[in-house]
Order: structure tokens, then C-alpha cells, then sequence
């Protein structure tokens, strides 16, 4: 009878190590590719921040509308507003609170974010918006600007809470003040892109070179994303409309296809605190802030 020859302890070695070895690498790579394939799928955050150090340009207009479209698009968004005057958090927060609000994250770094963040609402009856958050502002933020001006790594410190909700949205829109302080520093070092409105008035474009400036030495970089957003243009200013895309010539790369046009419906919204979107539908307004919330989806998407 012919017997079966036995494998050798060391032969037996090699090929279990050699199995292990190659199994565990598949099995890594496979888990690998499977997260890369989750992360596409899922999409990274957007931090957008709307920014211009010229006030009644339409900051808080734009920010307002923008992150209600997003909502409506089925994108989970969160507004940070991160100005005194608190004009987001008017249209979104039925009564202005002086606890859990954006001071708490700028000062306490131990701050629960997930705690200062709250539900937008709309509306006369105050319905919860789907898909839509504030981290709301109030008037004494500018105190809190001055108190943290000396501070360590102030510029991080929004930056350091949004890296722990990363996860939970899809777009974050920050709101900021007409200057560039502390406030906007922090909102600038956070963002992924920022947006400029600017509109079609004879100064409009004033200080957009220092304001690049800032924005370079903040980022510590001289390219950086951004998107100039053309707001209020009236058809019937001719020739301050045509002075206007004159000057913008030299940021034809980055400026959006999308103009928001002059319409009453948008200035009737925000004394009625709602969206133009909420308040007349069917406004230019409506039209003009839902093309440009597929526009920056779709940028977003490349």
C-alpha cells in the first residue's frame, strides 16, 4: 500500500504564513476600496462662507436663501451665523437666545457643538424646515470678539468644533460681518470655498484687492477656492451694469453664471422674515436663488 507523504512542518510554515500574509492583504484592500467607494458615494462637507468686508452687498441674503434651497434639495444644512447683527438667525430662530449660541463655541473648546445647534423654523406658524440647522448669533458676539482677540490659535477655534459634525451634514454656510476681525478670520480659516456678493454699484469692488489679501495670508496660500457671486443687478442701470462686468473681468474664471436680479419680492422676505422662496415662489427672486443653489451643487459634484 502506497502511502501519502506527509508535508514538512516548515513547508506547512511557509504556506500558512504565505496564506495569511495575501488573505490579510486582500481582505485590507477590499475594505479599503470599500470606504473609498462609501466616501465618494456619501460626498465631503462643503464649507461655504459668504463673505465681503463692504456691507449691503447681500450677505445675509444670499446665505439665508442658499441654505434654504439646499435644505429644500434634500441637502442636510447647517447656517452658522457668525454676525452681530444676527440677521440669519432672525429669519430662522423664532426668539434670540443669549445661551447656546456661537459665543459658546468661539470661547469654550470644550463646548458641545451638537448642543448649540438647533432647528431652523419659518414661517407665522414656526414649522421646523427639513434638513436645516442654525448655529445662531446674537448682538453681544461683538463683545465676545473682543474677548478672544488675544487668545492662542484664535483663528482655529470655530474650525476645531465644525471638524466634529463633519459627518452630519452635507453644507455648512457660513454667515459673516462686513469686516475682516476675528470672527471673519475664524470663518475663513474653517471654509472650503468662499463666496463673494458683491452688487452693481460705482464702489461695489472696493477693497476686493485687500480683501484677497487677507485671505491668502489667513489660508497661507495663495490659491484658494472661491466664487463671486453678481447680486441685485437691475436692467434698467445700463451703464453701471456694463462699468461693473468691466471691472469683474479679471475674475471671469470665478464668477458664478447665476445673477440675482433686483427684485422687491427678496426685500418683502426678509421684512417678513422668511426665504424669498417661502414668501413668493414664483418671484424672480424664488427663481433666481433656486438656480443659483444647483449651480454650486453641481460645482460642488467636479
Amino acid at each position: 500500500m502506497k502511502t501519502q507523504r506527509q508535508p514538512s512542518p516548515k513547508g506547512d510554515g511557509f504556506f500558512f504564513a504565505f496564506y495569511y500574509f495575501f488573505s490579510y492583504k486582500i481582505r485590507y484592500t477590499f475594505l479599503y476600496l470599500i470606504s473609498c467607494i462609501d466616501n465618494y458615494t456619501k460626498g465631503e462637507i462643503m464649507k461655504l462662507v459668504v463673505l465681503n468686508q463692504k456691507g449691503g452687498v447681500g450677505k445675509s441674503t444670499v446665505s439665508v436663501n442658499v441654505a434654504y434651497c439646499l435644505a429644500l434639495s434634500g441637502k442636510k444644512t447647517l447656517l452658522v451665523d457668525i454676525d452681530p447683527q444676527a440677521h440669519s438667525t432672525v429669519i430662522f430662530c423664532p426668539h434670540i437666545s443669549k445661551e447656546n449660541t456661537i459665543r459658546d463655541l468661539l470661547t469654550d473648546k470644550s463646548a458641545n457643538v451638537e448642543k448649540i445647534i438647533r432647528r431652523a423654523f419659518v414661517g407665522e406658524d414656526q414649522e421646523p424646515i427639513s434638513n436645516l440647522w442654525l448655529i445662531s448669533a446674537n448682538i453681544h458676539l461683538a463683545i465676545t470678539a473682543e474677548q478672544i482677540t488675544s487668545k492662542i490659535h484664535r483663528e482655529k477655534l470655530l474650525h476645531n468644533h465644525l471638524k466634529r459634525i463633519k459627518n452630519k451634514f452635507d453644507f455648512i454656510i457660513i454667515d459673516c460681518p462686513p469686516a475682516v476681525n476675528v470672527l471673519t478670520v475664524n470663518a475663513i480659516y474653517a471654509s472650503d470655498t468662499i463666496l463673494i456678493p458683491t452688487t452693481y454699484g460705482r464702489y461695489s469692488l472696493d477693497g476686493i484687492a485687500d480683501l484677497f489679501q487677507s485671505i491668502k495670508e489667513i489660508k497661507e496660500s495663495e490659491n484658494f477656492p472661491y466664487w463671486i457671486l453678481r447680486n441685485s443687478r437691475d436692467a434698467r442701470t445700463r451703464l453701471s451694469n456694463e462699468f461693473v462686468e468691466e471691472q469683474l473681468t479679471p475674475f471671469k474664471s470665478n464668477l458664478l453664471e447665476t445673477v440675482i436680479r433686483r427684485n422687491e419680492a427678496i426685500n418683502q422676505a426678509q421684512m417678513n422674515n422668511e426665504p424669498v422662496v417661502v414668501f413668493d415662489p414664483r418671484s424672480q427672486g424664488s427663481e433666481d436663488f433656486k438656480k443659483l443653489t444647483r449651480e454650486i451643487i453641481k460645482k460642488c459634484q467636479k
